[in-house]
């Protein structure tokens, strides 16, 4: 019995070590064809925190459409994407007792949710899970509540402390214009 449970623990960490490992992408965090695309999702209400997140590329056509995120305390991001069309994909994450959850976005329509035409910043929004109460054999309903709170400045300034690589690179001054515009 003990053996299973080490083991099974053993293949969650490696389930996690992949998923936070590269996307597949290689892409020099310096290119200036690159966007910081970003947002939040406050967990309190999951049965799990989120420790990944991915995005995807839906045009042009790739054959490696899906984008990790870095993953921080809910602040998710990247400042690898090149111009195209992305849907948020899943987010994810696992808890001692929950075990291994992975989430769906929402769908977001026929139009994609974020649409890159020239390099930038991309603020996707702060959300807040929520289940959804549903019956007694039915599991796993949720909702993505919009939140005013953590704001873009907000989110920012996270990823310029806490964001690996970021605060090194060309994204520094960068981000510190883009918070300038945003106090006027």
């Amino acid at each position: 019995m003990r053996q299973r449970i080490w083991l099974a623990l053993g293949l969650i960490a490696l389930a996690l070590s992949a998923g936070c490992a590269s996307s597949g992408h290689e892409r020099d965090i310096n290119d200036p064809t690159n966007s910081l695309v970003f947002g939040y999702i406050d967990m309190d209400e999951a049965p799990t925190s989120i420790s990944y997140a991915t995005i995807q590329q839906v045009a042009p056509a790739t054959d490696s459409p899906y984008w990790g995120l870095a993953v921080k305390k809910g602040l998710f991001y990247s400042a690898y994407l090149p111009p195209g069309s992305y849907q948020l994909s899943s987010f994810g994450g696992s808890g001692f007792l929950a075990g291994e959850h992975r989430y769906g976005f929402p769908r977001q329509g026929n139009q994609t949710a974020l649409r890159i035409e020239k390099p930038g910043i991309y603020f996707l929004g702060a959300y807040k899970y929520r289940d959804v109460k549903t019956g007694m054999f039915e599991q796993g309903k949720f909702s993505i509540d919009p939140l005013n709170k953590p704001t873009e400045a907000d989110l920012l300034r996270r990823i310029l402390d806490e964001g690996s690589g970021i605060k090194d690179s060309a994204w520094r001054d960068r981000i510190q214009a883009r918070l300038a515009r945003l106090k006027r």
